[in-house]
């Protein structure tokens, strides 16, 4: 009989690459969603069910039959500190004592990010696992208090919790909206002489299912990525090149500009009911003294996972 997994997010970019993977290897999938779709999935071992991220009794009901729960829902681009903290302590909270009191489960697993643990001073000494977290943004600050809530877990339920840095893919919401300006020309460097990490999201996909089978992932904390760092021009560069286009012209934006940008796009977002593409919190992260870089070496030596570099992840992402 096939296993249930539960996934949260699971028709967000990442969920639904997760989702694939997990068929492939011979699970069922339940993906949480806020509303219910028009019609369920035609795969049969897939199904979509509604659940309050606020009410602990809607999420003890969609886990009911699922020994492996994944939370990958969260806010990324918030209006304010409660925005985020609502969607990602609250509801992972909420997560947490649901699955303490839901019969069967069995293993949590969750999607962290880079920012819960904060920038590197030092282009060459990116985070570690074992650095003390130092988050900036409400949003990083909001993730590392989802990790924290996993420590209410039932010790009959192991964790494990993955760090990731700038997820890329070919249908990816925020580096689609980067592509989108590449093609037009012009890409605003924001981010100074600062490097990046990054990871190919079928890189990542692969990491998150392969939690449930390698020995030594319980109860544990992993940063996932490629080895080499990038600057934001090389990236652009080689998104460029995959693309088929010119590289960007990219012009530096002074502090007041973005602040001005975060603005129009927020006020643009609350008339139209949507995600601000550009918000205070993202600008709290490009104007760090530092880098946004991570060391995957703990998860690559117990796991023995080879990552795709940024350039092959790029021409799988854009070229046709």
């Amino acid at each position: 009989m096939k296993k249930t997994i539960l996934i949260t997010g699971g028709n967000g970019f990442i969920g639904k690459c997760l989702t694939d993977v997990l068929l492939q290897q011979g699970y069922k999938v339940r993906i949480v969603s806020r509303r219910l779709p028009k019609e369920q999935p035609v795969n049969p071992d897939v199904s979509v069910v509604q659940a309050n991220y606020q009410d602990v009794a809607s999420l003890q009901k969609v886990m009911q039959g699922c020994s492996v729960v994944y939370h990958l829902a969260a806010v990324l681009f918030g209006f304010t500190y409660e925005d985020f903290e609502k969607a990602n302590v609250t509801a992972t909270h909420n997560m947490v004592v649901a699955a303490n009191t839901t019969p069967g489960v069995e293993r949590f697993i969750y999607m962290s990010s880079l920012a819960a643990s904060g920038f590197a001073t030092d282009s060459k000494k990116p985070r570690t696992e074992t650095d003390e977290p130092a988050p900036i943004s409400d949003y990083g600050i909001t993730k590392l208090e989802g990790e924290k809530a996993l420590k209410a877990l039932n010790p009959a339920i192991s964790w494990t919790i993955f760090r990731a840095p700038i997820v890329y893919g070919g249908s990816d919401s925020g580096v689609s909206k980067i592509a989108s300006w590449v093609k037009r020309g012009l890409m605003v460097n924001t981010s100074g002489n600062g490097m990046f990490s990054f990871v190919y999201v079928q890189d990542l996909v692969h990491a998150l299912a392969s939690a449930l089978t390698i020995k030594g992932t319980e109860n544990q904390i992993f940063f996932v990525c490629e080895e080499t760092d990038y600057s934001w021009p090389d990236f652009i560069s080689k998104m460029a090149r995959a693309m088929g286009v010119r590289k960007p012209f990219m012009p530096h934006a002074p502090a007041f500009m973005l602040h001005l940008a975060a603005a129009c796009y927020s006020l643009a977002a609350r008339l139209t009911g949507t995600q601000p593409a550009l918000n205070y919190d993202k600008i709290k992260e490009a104007q760090i003294p530092g880098h946004w870089i991570c060391d995957g070496s703990k998860w690559r030596a117990l796991s023995g996972q080879k990552f795709t570099p940024l350039e092959a992840g790029l021409n799988k992402s854009f070229k046709k």
